[in-house]
């Protein structure tokens, strides 16, 4: 299957490596984000929104409607926020719940009459972190269970015209992941607390976006998981099967 694909947050890891993984496919990618993508990114249009505001819902749907149709589209558009709820200002919560769960749900608005005239997926990018957290984690955390929350909600709505589903990843090699990581690393420096991040992984790495990639682009193509809808689709090298306790 090819087709049209927006991404959002397309200047991100895990969304430049999934548009390549599309354009490999033969399909043409669309994406949005708050900053200017790389150059290399394979994009056929792109327009810069904030989906954190209440008004991108309405931009968006201005931009899906430049594109020649939209068979899929990718939410990756993501904020983290890292701090303990008592020291948690309302703004920081706001900040991250509104750019992750509330983008998220503009976007699906916004792409809905496209998508139900394709026939076409949603494919949300969630976080292991919607099944299980850490402290310091709490809004990301929360955006992220609603995210699946409304993948499922969804898929029961739009049924049978339009699939949706999510990927909840665990730990990926990305600015984010490193960025987080930074805030709490031992002297040793953020190598070193991603190695051991990946010792406590069964499969003994952290995982890499291209890996996220491939099961977007499983998600959203038709002709590859026809029969799968609100589903969130775990890839996190084993973590959650693991008991914390072990």
């Amino acid at each position: 299957m090819t087709g049209i694909v927006a991404i959002t947050g397309i200047a991100g890891g895990i969304a430049a490596a999934t548009a390549a993984a599309f354009h490999r496919e033969g399909w043409s990618v669309a994406g949005v984000d708050v900053v200017e993508p790389p150059s290399t990114t394979p994009l056929v249009a792109f327009a810069r929104l904030d989906l954190g505001q209440a008004s991108a819902g309405d931009d968006l749907a201005a931009f899906l409607a430049t594109l020649a149709g939209l068979d899929a589209l990718v939410n990756a558009a993501a904020r983290q926020g890292i701090d303990r709820i008592e020291a948690m200002p309302v703004t920081a919560w706001d900040e991250v719940m509104d750019a992750n769960a509330r983008g998220t749900f503009l976007a699906m608005q916004a792409a809905y009459p496209y998508l139900r005239r394709s026939r076409g997926a949603v494919v949300n990018v969630a976080s292991v972190h919607a099944f299980a957290t850490s402290a310091g984690a709490a809004p990301y955390a929360a955006s992220k269970g609603a995210i699946v929350a409304l993948t499922r909600a969804a898929a029961i709505e739009w049924a049978p015209d339009v699939r949706v589903n999510a990927v909840a990843p665990g730990a990926v090699d990305t600015k984010m992941l490193r960025q987080g990581v930074q805030r709490w690393a031992s002297p040793e420096g953020v190598d070193a607390e991603l190695d051991r991040l990946a010792a406590r992984t069964p499969l003994g790495r952290i995982g890499r976006p291209e890996e996220i990639a491939e099961a977007i682009l499983f998600l959203a193509d038709g002709r590859r998981s026809s029969f799968i809808t609100g589903q969130a689709l775990v890839a996190d090298g084993g973590a959650l099967a693991r008991l914390s306790t072990e």
